[in-house]
């Protein structure tokens, strides 16, 4: 199984931008009001941030999966137990998604279709392309998607500009605050920082010593995409209503009218929202499944995936309702914990381990 390039720019393009843009705008236009922009501007930076220490780190041993060189670095048994937390990690974010992209479609399409018959499907879709590509097809798969959804982002934002009122940015900082804009940005940071899954990945480039920019301009390019869209969703549909909607994003694709026939492009933001949730998916069913076969030395990592789809399907059904699967697992888990610990902390305690022993093993 190999990568390119290109498609590891294209994977993490499309885990950062997809989700972010309707998944983290509400809680963060309901922390910083209008000044939410910037908020997106500070998730970026930490997004990029946790990019570079994940590339460093990759650096030291490119040959090996995480879960080799976490042993590699840390030794045999806090190796083990920095793997479980990403494990868990792993493990409870596939059914989160899938219980928001059922949720999202029975609100905006399929009011009356049970979830069962929207996420069975998708995760037959998912093992499928999982276990007959591999990383290398869901590499090709996110190449061809990749462009698409970026240039439907930018139709969206493009066509939108007519319904731009400037007012709509101010005062900026007197209503927020420094401490409301930090507040904001912790959720999308969380979002754009899949970066760190691309220590999973990089053993399969082609060039695993190279996959740095890649995965930098990818995290970059997304983070502007995500930023321009609050602007937008900011002048077009105003902080006060915004804030208190499910889906900022998607609504304001439902104002765009150009010369009286060119509308209804909600519909777009529904390509957009199931093209990346099936790349997301895919790339965590892939490293979930790799991961836990050389966790616990199973030969055919493929094996796996018949026990960790039926795991995630099952446990996809056990929040009570949409609130339940997006604000407390953001709010309790996913912001308060893996973003400082899983995104950030044990990223740079290995590398800084790991740069420590390579000094000493240099010396010596």
């Amino acid at each position: 199984m190999k990568v390119s390039g290109i498609q590891a720019f294209w994977m993490i393009t499309i885990m950062d931008i997809g989700m972010t843009l309707l998944m983290t705008f509400t809680p963060s236009l309901q922390a910083a009001k209008q000044d939410a922009w910037v908020s997106v501007l500070i998730a970026g930076c930490i997004a990029l941030l946790i990019a570079v220490i994940t590339t460093k780190l990759v650096l030291l041993h490119p040959e090996q999966t995480f879960i080799q060189f976490s042993q590699t670095i840390m030794g045999k048994w806090l190796g083990k137990i920095v793997i479980v937390i990403y494990l868990v990690q792993w493990y409870t974010i596939i059914p989160i998604v899938l219980r928001q992209f059922s949720d999202l479609l029975r609100v905006l399409l399929l009011n009356t279709t049970p979830g069962i018959f929207i996420i069975v499907p998708m995760v037959l879709i998912v093992m499928y392309v999982t276990y007959s590509g591999g990383i290398d097809g869901i590499g090709r798969v996110s190449e061809i998607l990749g462009p698409v959804i970026f240039l439907m982002v930018l139709l969206v934002l493009t066509t939108s500009v007519i319904n731009i009122q400037w007012n709509r940015l101010l005062p900026f900082y007197v209503d927020s605050g420094m401490g409301a804009i930090i507040k904001g940005a912790l959720p999308p940071a969380s979002y754009l920082g899949h970066a760190v899954e691309f220590f999973m990945i990089s053993p399969f480039l082609f060039t695993p010593r190279k996959g740095s920019p890649y995965v930098i301009w990818g995290v970059a390019i997304a983070s502007f995409g995500v930023l321009l869209s609050m602007i937008m969703v900011i002048l077009t549909v105003g902080v006060n209503l915004s804030s208190k909607m499910w889906y900022p994003f998607f609504e304001m694709t439902k104002k765009i009218a150009v010369f009286g026939f060119i509308e209804n492009l909600d519909a777009i933001a529904v390509v957009i929202w199931i093209a990346s949730v099936f790349v997301k998916l895919s790339i965590y069913m892939f490293v979930a499944s790799y991961g836990t076969a050389q966790f616990i030395q199973v030969k055919n990592w493929k094996n796996m995936i018949w026990f960790i789809a039926p795991v995630v399907t099952a446990f996809a059904f056990i929040p009570q309702n949409v609130s339940e699967a997006t604000g407390s697992y953001l709010n309790h888990y996913w912001v308060p914990f893996v973003l400082p610990v899983n995104m950030i902390g044990l990223p740079l305690l290995l590398l800084i381990v790991g740069k420590i022993r390579q000094k000493k093993q240099t010396a010596s």
